[in-house]
């Protein structure tokens, strides 16, 4: 089955918010549909701008990562907004938002349930199917934050076989190599659009953070992971209530892991969950 078109008023027929504020951008083609995101965000700074594709030519993750976008049926997608929080440091909970908005998205069309890599990986059936990138937009002084962009790339269906080794050894698809009949990406992209309006506009509750830590990878198994390139272990722990990761360490203290510098590699979890 042939992916359906990208279509703009089919996703807004899904998208069950106010459409007026919605500023939508299908590329047939982009190096980066978060770019473009930052782009649609400083001419339209109060709209849910979305930018989507299928055809993403330098898509990238965290810490610079490369982000393989050359799938059969791929969508690249990236929604920028205001955040709706004054709190600087609440501001990375979007990353955890957007992947909680995935899991409970996409499950509606999978038989088995989502996991989640902290922080912005998903996982289907012990395979990467999803990567997240969220960055903030400052004004020039960086003292005020304009917005926040969320890049997702989506792995629906194809084969890897012409994508790099690390890309074989870890990713996989929702939907192995064809689309089933039933699903349709401008459904999805509307689907997803509504919940994540919802989740924004009551970003105080909260409620993604549940959804989150349900779906989390790990728990209670010991896992490596690098600070700064330096290999660190402990036992996943869980979330606190700023997404951050909590670790047991041997000495039996918890540490506490945010930011950009932290990376557990996908592999790991891989085997594990074989």
């Amino acid at each position: 089955m042939e992916s359906k078109q990208l279509n703009q008023e089919q996703i807004q027929s899904h998208f069950e918010g106010e459409q007026s504020l919605l500023n939508i951008q299908l590329p047939s083609s982009i190096s980066s549909t978060n770019d473009e995101a930052k782009v649609q965000l400083l001419e339209y700074p109060n709209k849910i701008n979305l930018v989507a594709t299928n055809k993403q030519t330098a898509g990238r993750g965290r810490q610079g990562r490369a982000f393989y976008s050359a799938l059969k049926h791929g969508l690249y997608f990236s929604i920028s907004l205001k955040p709706n929080t004054e709190a600087i440091e609440n501001i990375p909970l979007y990353t955890i938002m957007a992947a909680a908005t995935l899991v409970d998205v996409l499950e509606k069309s999978i038989e088995n349930s989502l996991s989640v890599k902290w922080v912005n990986d998903i996982f289907y059936q012990g395979r990467k199917i999803s990567g997240i990138l969220s960055e903030m937009v400052s004004n020039t002084n960086h003292l005020h934050i304009s917005g926040v962009v969320v890049g997702i790339g989506v792995n629906f269906a194809g084969s890897f076989s012409e994508a790099n080794e690390e890309a074989q050894n870890v990713a996989g698809t929702l939907f192995g190599e064809k689309l089933p009949e039933h699903f349709d990406q401008n459904v999805f992209l509307g689907e997803y659009l509504s919940q994540f309006y919802k989740y924004h506009q009551n970003f105080e509750k909260k409620e993604f953070m549940a959804v989150y830590e349900k779906h989390l990878m790990g728990i209670g198994k010991e896992a490596t992971y690098s600070i700064n390139n330096e290999m660190h272990r402990g036992i996943i722990q869980g979330i606190n209530k700023q997404g951050h990761l909590l670790v047991k360490k041997s000495d039996q203290t918890i540490e506490t892991l945010y930011g950009q510098a932290i990376h557990f590699s996908s592999s790991q979890f891989i085997e594990s969950d074989e």
